[in-house]
């Protein structure tokens, strides 16, 4: 595929780029050193080597494993997530939605295509090092591309501090978002806001790789009901999880 195809195409990123990176370079180093090891010992010299041979090609096969599977579930894995997902929810067509850490868009966008009078809203503070490439251009390359900009506005936002007013949001979506903000408090601070910013009756979706009992204790906290959590899907290796909740009318 030539460049100016691949530029038509949505790109929602890799996620944690720099793990990704890690992960396929010591494997290869593991594979490349047990081969030297092994070579070293059938030559004569070093003997002892023999024994490193096995552990290293364990070690760097397994560590590359993860990098691809990691690299799958960013190009694959995540969208078939979404669509899952984003089937779940009996859309009307004319709900205000938002999305917690948008990053490239993919929830985002999907949420827009179910829409026919609504709007969708995505808040990022596009970090490079949670998703490659993350920058709003970045998102609205990819609405462009998805015919969906009349439906979605961009802000630069934190989740911990939400610019809405009380009750404005039918539906908000946050997607391996929560996790990059790394103390309890933080995230506390950002489920609460969410869910001060969700209209009642409106329905909440979490999906997220760590602290997501944490999360459900929050909600419960928060007087959400129907919290429901599935999953474990091992597409980032580490288990995904998806929650879901309203809040009482």
């Amino acid at each position: 595929m030539n460049a100016d195809a691949q530029s038509q195409r949505p790109n929602y990123g890799i996620d944690a780029p720099d793990v990704v990176r890690r992960f396929i370079v010591i494997g290869i180093l593991g594979v490349v050193c047990g081969y030297i090891a092994g070579e070293l010992a059938g030559h004569g010299r070093l003997g002892w080597m023999r024994w490193l041979v096995v552990p290293l090609w364990c070690i760097g096969i397994t560590f590359f494993i993860q990098g691809l599977v990691m690299l799958w579930g960013s190009k694959v894995g995540k969208l078939r997530l979404r669509d899952k997902v984003i089937a779940s929810i009996p859309w009307r067509g004319d709900e205000i939605v938002l999305d917690v850490g948008c990053g490239h868009g993919l929830m985002l966008i999907a949420a827009a295509k179910q829409l026919k009078t609504g709007k969708a809203i995505g808040v990022d503070l596009w970090q490079a090092e949670d998703q490659a490439g993350n920058s709003p251009e970045a998102t609205q390359h990819n609405i462009r591309l998805e015919n969906v900009a009349a439906k979605i506005e961009l802000k630069d936002g934190d989740a911990r501090k939400l610019e809405f007013a009380d009750n404005t949001f039918d539906v908000i979506l946050s997607s391996w978002a929560l996790h990059n903000i790394y103390d309890q408090a933080g995230r506390a601070t950002a489920l609460r806001e969410i869910v001060r910013v969700l209209k009642p009756g409106g329905r909440l979706v979490i999906i997220d790789i760590r602290h997501v009992p944490e999360y459900a204790k929050v909600l419960e906290e928060s007087h959400m009901f129907e919290i429901k959590q599935s999953g474990p899907n091992f597409l980032f290796v580490i288990p995904t999880l998806t929650l879901m909740a309203s809040k009482p009318t």
